[in-house]
């Protein structure tokens, strides 16, 4: 009956050496080259230490308020008026005031439980009928949360502006925009932990009344400056014409969708080190494989001295 061979193994040699010897160097010398150079390539390869990450996440947003200027022209010139939920701006801006009627309505079009579109809408009635509309800027304030990483929570606005094409108020017309709010950086957030910071007032009645005359600049400035801010990014703009009246009314209806969207990181040691490590495992282990053939080859053919121990083989009868 014929036999297969099954199994095998090498005889293994044990080379011994004083602690103060060429051998003994040698075999630091290789330890060293076969750990540190891996290390220095996954390192310097800009794949061991992520700097940055992303990942996705729907932030918690609410609304707070808003401020609307209508630029317009009559038969006495151009004017501009202001509607604000700030009882201090209303009051500061008797003269240019509009009362109107706002409405707000919020849904949860994706059904993860975190409302996700926010449908505005404001009505101004005119004295005139003669006005002409030029312009609208819109200003809404949210309250911006974000969970997933870093607590972050923050006061942000949306401004909108609704340029019109002479739109005559006579035939109360109806502008509808809709878009997007962005959540902009100009740096990651940190993995953990939590940022409030910016929780505080975007627009500080008092510090605005302060100045004369009032300007809006600086609070933009500021506000643009931010490290994070959100943004308004449009993507549909209509003006249609309504039915002719005695009553001239301007109507403004505006919807803020909140998507998911990706936002950039700075990971933390334990992120980095699951990473790092298979980086530096599937570098490290062609150069074990190198050096081991390089020792066995030094000690096999005495490159360096050393004091062999034959192997001992035992048999069974």
């Amino acid at each position: 009956m014929p036999l297969y061979e099954v199994f095998s193994h090498s005889d293994r040699f044990h080379y011994r050496a004083n602690l103060f010897s060429l051998a003994t160097c040698f075999v630091i010398l290789c330890t060293i080259l076969t750990f540190l150079p891996p290390f220095l390539f996954a390192y310097f390869a800009e794949g061991f230490w992520i700097k940055e990450g992303s990942y996705s996440e729907q932030a918690r947003v609410s609304y707070s308020g808003y401020i609307v200027t209508i630029d317009y022209t009559n038969s006495v010139g151009s004017q501009v008026k202001i509607s604000s939920s700030y009882a201090s701006l209303n009051t500061a801006f008797r003269d240019a005031f509009i009362s109107g009627i706002n409405s707000l309505a919020s849904n949860d079009t994706n059904g993860n439980g975190i409302d996700n579109q926010f449908s505005i809408a404001f009505q101004f009635p005119f004295d005139d009928s003669t006005v002409v509309i030029n312009n609208i800027n819109v200003w809404l304030i949210f309250q911006y949360e974000l969970r997933a990483r870093q607590y972050i929570n923050m006061e942000t606005m949306a401004l909108i502006n609704l340029y019109s094409d002479a739109m005559s108020l006579a035939s109360n017309p109806t502008v509808t925009a809709e878009g997007n709010l962005i959540f902009q950086q100009r740096q990651p957030i940190q993995s953990s932990d939590s940022d409030l910071e910016y929780n505080q007032t975007i627009i500080d009645p008092d510090s605005l009344l302060a100045t004369s005359p009032i300007d809006f600049n600086p609070v933009l400035n500021t506000y643009f400056k931010r490290k994070y801010y959100t943004s308004y990014q449009s993507e549909s703009l209509k003006w249609a014409s309504g039915t002719t009246s005695t009553a001239s009314t301007l109507n403004i209806n505006i919807t803020v969708n909140v998507n998911s969207q990706s936002i950039r990181f700075i990971p933390g040691f334990w992120q980095e080190f699951k990473w790092g490590w298979i980086q530096y495992l599937s570098v490290l282990l062609p150069f074990i494989m190198i050096f081991n053939r390089i020792k066995e080859f030094v000690f096999q053919n005495q490159l360096v001295r050393t004091l062999v121990d034959m192997p001992h083989h035992r048999y069974k009868s």
